[in-house]
């Protein structure tokens, strides 16, 4: 697994080409994002510093803008309200994450991974619930994938080597993005193995007869 791990960041590697929409760096910002979304926009920013600055510069207008509101009156004993309501919670508190870089090479690292023909891969990110779901791709040089149609938006971060989508050709730390209703079929570069994060919001629905027929075996 070592020559496909992804390295984070690695100053060889050239910045991103393809970004997040500022919408979803916005909601990032915000705290509004999935925790699947935040996983995929988290990963793209750990090699991508100009979508860091700009998730630093909403935060820091979002602090200003905080600052010249009106002080709201606090309904009568509502510390102490909260301050039981957390004692009667009797869930453990969750340990803190380990670093990103530390969780995708662990779960890289990890021996419960899918195969289905032509040495491709898949293994489900465990995730918090919330909208999408993260998984991880690994696949060889030159392959084509089931042309597909998109249920839901899918996000894709690239960890390794080359992902070919029509006239877009994505590297480590790029965004891509495919919207509700897209269909595609992307093509792994000849320059070695890829290996993609990416996140669905429902099963893809297969477009030929050969992608119904695998279907139920590639459940995403």
């Amino acid at each position: 697994m070592t020559d496909i791990m992804p390295r984070f960041p690695d100053p060889a590697v050239p910045a991103p080409a393809y970004h997040p929409a500022e919408e979803y760096l916005l909601d990032y910002a915000a705290g509004a994002t999935s925790p699947a979304e935040t996983l995929l926009l988290a990963t793209h920013m750990t090699y991508c510093n100009s979508c860091r600055q700009a998730v630093a510069a909403a935060r820091a207008v979002g602090g200003a803008l905080f600052d010249t509101l009106e002080p709201a009156r606090m309904p009568p004993n509502m510390l102490n309200r909260t301050l039981a309501a957390i004692d009667a919670d009797d869930k453990p508190a969750a340990p803190p994450p380990p670093s990103l870089a530390a969780f995708l090479t662990a779960q890289m690292a990890a021996g419960q991974w899918k195969s289905l023909p032509n040495g491709f891969r898949m293994r489900r990110v465990p995730t918090a619930e919330g909208s999408g779901r993260a998984w991880l791709f690994d696949a060889p040089p030159g392959i084509k994938l089931l042309p597909h149609r998109h249920v839901g938006d899918e996000w894709t971060v690239i960890l390794s080597g080359v992902f070919l989508d029509g006239d877009h050709s994505y590297r480590v730390g790029d965004f891509g993005h495919r919207d509700d209703g897209e269909e595609h079929q992307p093509t792994i570069g000849v320059q070695g193995r890829c290996v993609s994060l990416i996140m669905v919001r429902d099963v893809p629905r297969y477009t030929t007869a050969f992608g119904r027929l695998a279907a139920p075996f590639i459940r995403l």
